[in-house]
Parts: C-alpha cells; structure tokens; sequence
C-alpha cells in the first residue's frame, strides 16, 4: 500500500468515525485515493511544466485528456502509484512534444479516430456513472472531439488523442498489464 493508499484508508476511517451515515469506508477509500492520485498528478505536472516555461501547454494537457480519458475509458492500472507515475509521464510529455502538424499530427489524429471508432468507451464499467446505452453517443462525442483538431491542427492533441486511442487497445492492455506485473514481482 503506498502513501496515497495509506492516507486515504486514514481519512476514510476518520469520516466513517465522525459521520455513521457518510458512505462505506470502501467507497470513501476508492474516492479518496481516485482523488489524492489524481491532484498529486496534477500538481507534479504542472510544477515540472512550469520549470521548463510550458505551463500553459501543461493545462491544456490536463484538461483534454482529462475529458478525452472520462468519455472514452482506457487500461487502468491496479496500482494507484503507478497509475500516478504514468499519468505525469504521459502528461508532462504531451505538454513538451513539438512536430510538424501537416504529416505526423494529422496520420496521428487518423489513427486515434479509427482506434476510437473501433474501440471506445472501454473499461467505463463499474467505474463511470455513465449508463451503457449511451456509449455510442460517447464514441461519436470522441470522435467529433478529435476530428476538431484537423482546424486547431495541434501537435500536443494529437499526441494526446493517440495515447489515449492506443490504451483502448489489446495490445496495449497486455502490454502495460505485463509491465505492471513485472513492477510488482521486481519490489
């Protein structure tokens, strides 16, 4: 159990002593812990993108995959401290990546909007409210997200949008799910 983990077992118990008819402790712990992962992210993200003068970058990076991640699901990792440690990775590069937008964003954005259309939303159930009839507005909504970028024509999008689109896939599942697993026997 890391830090994260631990403190969100701590507050959970201290709001199920203080308040009986608050949630169960299980449901506070998975809220807390979804939670503290997700702003400590945010915050090492934008720390580091503010160091090295990209910090706007670094937002916009947030909030779009953010939005891209809640509509369209994805691989989630069991470990909530590696997910964290992902998510900067993934965030903090995203803000950093500069190409040329007419070759490589462009076949990017094509690529994510036919990994999108094939495989999105994946992996929302039991972990989104969103009810599964709605999943192929969902998948329209993400489509039509990504297809905005042929007129905005940003590197930084496209590179979310295809990280995004390429945890939707098998391939990409195993592999991260093996690489888990290997972290996890190695420690």
């Amino acid at each position: 159990m890391n830090f994260f983990d631990r403190a969100a077992t701590r507050i959970a118990r201290t709001i199920r002593e203080n308040y009986p008819e608050a949630a169960s402790e299980k449901v506070l712990f998975y809220s807390l812990s979804l939670l503290l992962n997700t702003m400590f992210a945010i915050v090492v993200t934008l720390s580091l993108c503010m160091m090295t003068k990209h910090l706007a970058e670094a937002a916009v990076t947030i909030l779009i995959f953010l939005l891209i991640r809640y509509l369209s699901g994805g691989f989630h990792f069991s470990s909530s401290m590696i997910c964290s440690l992902w998510t900067i990775f993934i965030l903090t590069m995203s803000a950093h990546v500069r190409f040329d937008y007419f070759y490589t964003g462009a076949c990017f954005d094509v690529i994510s909007i036919i990994i999108f259309g094939l495989k999105a939303p994946k992996g929302l159930n039991n972990i989104s409210r969103i009810a599964p009839k709605y999943y192929p507005i969902l998948k329209c909504v993400c489509v039509l997200f990504i297809s905005l970028n042929f007129f905005i024509q940003s590197s930084m999008l496209s590179t979310i949008f295809l990280i995004q689109a390429l945890t939707l896939t098998e391939t990409v599942y195993f592999i991260l799910s093996a690489a888990e697993r290997r972290w996890r026997y190695e420690t």
